[in-house]
């Protein structure tokens, strides 16, 4: 077989990904790295599982202790390989261990589950995040510019810098922590029977194990969950909720017969003896409003009573489909974050802009585009927004919005093309580009993530089911209302553009219409069939 594989360019990423081309190889399989932007983010999973709903690349490599526990339908974990060491590292300068180093001394380290923990023996360290990489903090260690790091022992493993651990810190970690899980599309049947091939069936149940007493835990904000379980002959658990402010923590154990469905059990006994004892209370103030009751709305059968979501921030889009009558909630469900970046725009010959976002991005950064530099647009709204900023655009498409309207009119020829964008861009637009005999490259300045809830009133409405209609106009933003709202069968899917078409159709959405363009008339059209056409389809 061909097989992609996704990986971020970041130093666990790459030796992990590595690694499993080896063995694919040794198989004699055809494999490939696709290798997406590093964006220093802690979170790369929507990144990882949007390549593989868009078929940018066939496997995407997850620790399984950042996955979130609700799957995405049309993905399948087809492998959890035996599992590497579960305990978190402790490198300190000079051969130092944590109950030898200094108060107020820097700890470079991820998460509130290992800051909680440590503050619990030593309350008086400084923390500050692992940038830009594992390996580049290892280093600070190494040259006395930083007092210790605490990470995965798996991760400092796949790295090969076991000789910097100079002790283990004794908590319990992440669910699912030192396991790697193999992600692929679920219809790739051919696939998942090879990468199956790496599964360990006891790392596998105590993941689940672990990742089941997560799920059915609610927690506030104020704690972490850290769980660890063992399968040796019974099945083991501990659970432990960790107060962030390094107070008591609250443990629960138990043990069962092992099997995948006693671990799902297991974890769910261990989450309730917890819940029992108030571990879902710590760090809130007050009960959760009930839920809201049911309410039937009919359905509407005319273009201009009909009430449409569109999960983006207000623009061209939503505009249009307002100006046709309609009424229109443009609710962003994701969040826009600009990001740190070491590369510059000098030295292109092009600057091409796939999104708005890219332009007020840019703009954020404080940067310039080179003055000898030609710009291009993908639409009308990025084009006003370049020339607000005082640049000229060269080249913009005039029949259809998009990357592949801005493909379709892109003169062949040389020179470097440099495109600020989103670190989530398919990367066919820069494969395009370099079609065209252009050298090109993606410089991503942004990426978007869902927000951590969608507004409880937009929550309220969906389930009254006061929507006639959703309009997705990008991957991204399909995977965030799978994740926030989920699907009604009441309400028609309009799909934007090609990244949102193929996204919806892995996860299983029954789309009601295909808008090849960012053109509010052709999505205005296909709401018309939609919704008018309710009445004649029974």
């Amino acid at each position: 077989m061909k097989i992609r594989v996704g990986a971020k360019e970041s130093d666990v990423s790459i030796a992990r990904a590595e690694r499993l081309a080896e063995q694919l190889r040794g198989q004699d399989h055809e494999v490939e790295i696709v290798w997406l932007p590093d964006t220093r983010d802690r979170e790369s999973i929507g990144q990882l599982r949007l390549g593989l709903l868009r078929d940018d690349f066939d496997v995407a490599i997850h620790r399984m202790n950042r996955v979130p526990t609700t799957p995405v339908p049309g993905l399948v974990m087809a492998a959890i390989p035996l599992r590497d060491d579960a305990r978190d590292a402790f490198c300190g300068r000079n051969g130092m261990m944590l109950s030898s180093l200094p108060d107020d001394s820097r700890i470079a380290t991820q998460g509130p589950l290992r800051r909680g923990n440590i503050r619990r023996v030593r309350p008086h360290m400084q923390f500050e995040d692992l940038r830009p990489s594992l390996t580049a903090c290892l280093d600070k260690v190494a040259a006395g510019e930083l007092d210790a790091v605490v990470a995965s022992a798996a991760d400092i493993a796949a790295i090969g810098r076991q000789d910097a651990i100079t002790d283990y810190v004794g908590f319990v970690s992440a669910p699912g922590s030192g396991a790697v899980g193999f992600e692929c599309r679920e219809a790739d049947a051919e696939l998942v029977e090879v990468l199956s091939q790496f599964d360990d069936p006891d790392t596998r149940i105590c993941v689940i194990t672990e990742r089941a007493a997560r799920a059915a835990l609610n927690v506030s904000d104020a704690v972490s969950i850290g769980a660890f379980a063992r399968r040796s002959g019974l099945l083991t658990l501990r659970v432990d909720v960790i107060p962030h402010d390094g107070s008591e923590v609250m443990t629960a154990q138990i043990g069962m017969p092992t099997s995948e469905f006693h671990a799902v059990r297991c974890g769910h006994r261990a989450a309730e003896s917890l819940r029992l004892r108030g571990a879902e209370k710590i760090g809130r103030t007050s009960e959760p409003d009930p839920e809201p009751e049911d309410q039937e709305r009919p359905r509407a059968s005319d273009l201009s009573h009909a009430r449409v979501l569109v999960p983006r921030e207000e623009g061209r889009l939503s505009q249009g489909l307002r100006e046709a009558g309609m009424t229109v909630d443009s609710v962003p469900l994701q969040r826009r974050d600009v990001l740190s970046v070491s590369s510059t725009l000098d030295g292109a010959d092009w600057v091409a802009f796939t999104s708005r976002r890219a332009v007020d991005s840019i703009r954020e950064l404080g940067w310039t585009l080179p003055r000898e530099a030609k710009v291009a647009a993908v639409g009308p709204g990025t084009a006003d927004a370049l020339v607000d900023l005082g640049y000229t655009v060269e080249l913009q498409p005039t029949e259809g919005w998009g990357i592949n309207a801005l493909l379709r009119i892109w003169p062949e020829g040389t020179g470097k093309v440099l495109v600020p964008g989103s670190a989530l861009l398919a990367p066919t637009f820069v494969a395009g580009l370099q079609a065209k005999g252009y050298v090109a490259q993606l410089i991503p300045v942004y990426t978007m993530k869902a927000i951590d809830a969608a507004p409880q009133e937009l929550v309220e409405a969906w389930n009254d089911g006061c929507y006639d209609a959703v309009v997705i106009a990008s991957g991204s933003s399909a995977l965030a209302v799978s994740q926030l709202l989920g699907w009604r069968d009441d309400v028609a899917v309009i799909s934007v553009g090609e990244s949102a078409a193929a996204v919806l159709k892995r996860v299983g959405v029954d789309v009601a219409g295909e808008a090849a363009t960012y053109e509010p008339s052709e999505t205005i059209e296909l709401l018309r069939k939609a919704i008018e056409g309710r009445d004649t389809q029974g």
